[in-house]
C-alpha cells in the first residue's frame, strides 16, 4: 500500500500557513505550474492547530467516524429503531476493507465523501419528502464539493443526472449550473476547473499506463512485453477478473444488494454507482475519471442508507447464507489489507538517506520511484522533479507514468543536482544511465543519492516547457 497523498496535503498546509492564503505556492515541485487542486480540503487542513496534526491518523478516523454517525443518525431522522437493519448498515461501515485502505492516511477524498453523503441525504430529503427548503444547504454543499475533490465531483454529476431521470425533474441538474456559476463568479473556479479538464485529458492520453513500470514499460528504457503487476488496465480477461475481484474484494456486501436489490431512492443511488464504477473500470472513454474501484468508497456510506431504508428482512434463511458468504470474503479482505498496513514497516535505510539529502547542499532532485518525492520534499524542504498534484500536467507528462525521455536530458533541460534512488525498482539504472555524470554522495543497501558533477543551484525551466503555457509565462524566456 502507497501512502502518498498525506505528504502533499502536509506540504499544501504548511505552506498555507506561512503564506497566509490558499491556495499556497509550492516551488519545491518542479513540474508544477499552479496549485490549482480543489482547494477546500487543504484550507481546512491549515487553519487546524499544530498539535492536531501530531495526531494525522485520528483526524482520518475521526472523520470516518463522522460518516458511521450520518449512517445512525439517518436511521433515527426515518423513524427506525434500532434494528437488525441498522447493526448490518454499521457493520457494513466499520468492517468495509476500502476503508481500511483509504483511512490510513490525510487525503481530501473522506473530505469530498462525507459532502457528497450529506448531498444525498439532502436530495433524498428533497424528492420523498417534498422538503423545498433542502434545496439552499444542497446548492451551497454542491460548492464546496466542487472545490473539494474530482473523484466525488464526478461521481456526483453522474448520481445528478440519473435523480433528474428517475424523478423526471430538471432540478438536480439547474442547482448544479447555479452551484457552478457562484463558484466561478466568487471562488475562482475557473482556475480549478481548468485543472480538473487537464488531468481528465491527460489521463485519457495514458489510460493504459496508469499503474505502470516507470522504465520497464517505457519507450526508452523499457523490456519487451514487460507488464508491471500494479498496471490497472491491461489486456484480456486476466484484466477483467483482477478489476473485478479488485472491485469485489474492497466491499464484499456489493453481492448482497446486487441479490436484495429494490429500486428506491436509494436503490437508484446504489445502481448509478454500480454502473459509474463499472464504467471507469471497463468502458474505454470512461478510464480517465479514475480507477473504478476506488469509488467503492463512496459506496460503503450508499449501502449502509440502502440497507437501513429498504429494512431488509434478515431473517430470511438464503440471506442468511448469503451474509455468511460475505463475512468470508470481509475478513479475507481485511487481512489483505491489514497485512499490507503491517508490512509497511519503518524503513531505516530510507531514513538515513532523507537525513543526509536534508543536512546536504543537494537539491533540484530526481527521486525514483514517482511514489516517493511527496515524502522526500516533505522531509528534507528539497526541490523535486515532480508534480501531479496542481496545474502542469503537460511538464509531467514527458515522464510519467513512463518515462520517455533521457534521464541525461531530463537533468539538463531542468537543471537538476542529484538523483535519489531505491535501488531495487530499477536496478538497470546503473547500466542504462551514463555514470560518469555523478559521484555518490551517500549510499546504503536500498538507497543511493548520486549528486551531479560540477553542478551549481539556480532555477531553469526550458523552453519548451514555457512554450506549453505561453498563457501563463507570456515570453519568460529561460
Amino acid at each position: 500500500m502507497v501512502v502518498v497523498d498525506q505528504w502533499y496535503w502536509l506540504k499544501y498546509r504548511d505552506a498555507a500557513r506561512k503564506q497566509k492564503k490558499c491556495p499556497p505556492e509550492l516551488p519545491e515541485y518542479l513540474l508544477e505550474v499552479k496549485q490549482w487542486y480543489p482547494p477546500f480540503f487543504g484550507c481546512f487542513l491549515s487553519i487546524l492547530p499544530d498539535d492536531i496534526l501530531n495526531y494525522s491518523a485520528f483526524i482520518t478516523q475521526f472523520l470516518s467516524f463522522f460518516r458511521l454517525i450520518l449512517i445512525v443518525l439517518f436511521g433515527k431522522l426515518i423513524g427506525i429503531e434500532f434494528s437488525t437493519s441498522i447493526f448490518v448498515a454499521i457493520m457494513v461501515y466499520l468492517t468495509a476493507p476500502i476503508l481500511i485502505y483509504y483511512d490510513n492516511q490525510i487525503n481530501s477524498r473522506i473530505f469530498g465523501s462525507i459532502l457528497l453523503d450529506i448531498l444525498i441525504l439532502f436530495f433524498f430529503g428533497y424528492f420523498e419528502y417534498e422538503l423545498s427548503y433542502m434545496l439552499l444547504p444542497i446548492v451551497l454543499l454542491t460548492i464546496l464539493l466542487i472545490l473539494t475533490h474530482k473523484m466525488s465531483h464526478q461521481l456526483y454529476v453522474f448520481l445528478l443526472i440519473g435523480l433528474s431521470v428517475f424523478y423526471t425533474s430538471l432540478i438536480p441538474i439547474f442547482i448544479y449550473i447555479f452551484a457552478n456559476i457562484i463558484a466561478f463568479l466568487f471562488f475562482n473556479y475557473k482556475n480549478y476547473l481548468k485543472h480538473h479538464i487537464e488531468i481528465v485529458k491527460f489521463w485519457h492520453r495514458n489510460r493504459y499506463k496508469l499503474g505502470s513500470h516507470q522504465f520497464y514499460e517505457s519507450n526508452i528504457y523499457g523490456k519487451k512485453d514487460f507488464v508491471h503487476v500494479n498496471r490497472v488496465h491491461g489486456n484480456g480477461l486476466k484484466s477483467v477478473i483482477k478489476k473485478l475481484s479488485l472491485i469485489i474484494g474492497m466491499l464484499p456486501f456489493t453481492i448482497f444488494v446486487i441479490f436484495s436489490f429494490e429500486l428506491n431512492f436509494f436503490g437508484l443511488v446504489f445502481f448509478m454507482t454500480m454502473l459509474f464504477i463499472l464504467l471507469t473500470s471497463f468502458v474505454d472513454k470512461f478510464l480517465c475519471l479514475g480507477s473504478g474501484n476506488l469509488y467503492t468508497y463512496n459506496l460503503v456510506t450508499i449501502i449502509s442508507f440502502y440497507v437501513i431504508y429498504t429494512d431488509i428482512y434478515f431473517a430470511d434463511f438464503t440471506n442468511q447464507i448469503l451474509l455468511l458468504i460475505i463475512s468470508v470474503m470481509t475478513a479475507v479482505s481485511i487481512f489483505k489489507f491489514y497485512k499490507g498496513l503491517k508490512n509497511k514497516s519503518r524503513d531505516k535505510d530510507f531514513e538515513d538517506a532523507i537525513d543526509f539529502l536534508k543536512n546536504s547542499d543537494l537539491d533540484r532532485v530526481m527521486v525514483i520511484p514517482f511514489q516517493l518525492p511527496d515524502e522526500v520534499t516533505y522531509k528534507t524542504s528539497k526541490k523535486v522533479f515532480w508534480g501531479g498534484h496542481g496545474y502542469g500536467f503537460l511538464w509531467l507528462e514527458p515522464y510519467f507514468p513512463v518515462m520517455n525521455v533521457k534521464i541525461e536530458k531530463a537533468m539538463k533541460d531542468w537543471n537538476l543536482g542529484a538523483i535519489f534512488l531505491k535501488k531495487d525498482y530499477w536496478r538497470e539504472f546503473f547500466e542504462k544511465v551514463n555514470m560518469n555524470l555523478f559521484h555518490v554522495a551517500f549510499e546504503n543497501e536500498k538507497y543511493i543519492i548520486l549528486k551531479v558533477k560540477n553542478w551549481k543551484n539556480g532555477e531553469k525551466i526550458p523552453q519548451w516547457a514555457i512554450k506549453k503555457y505561453s498563457d501563463i509565462f507570456g515570453r519568460l524566456n529561460v
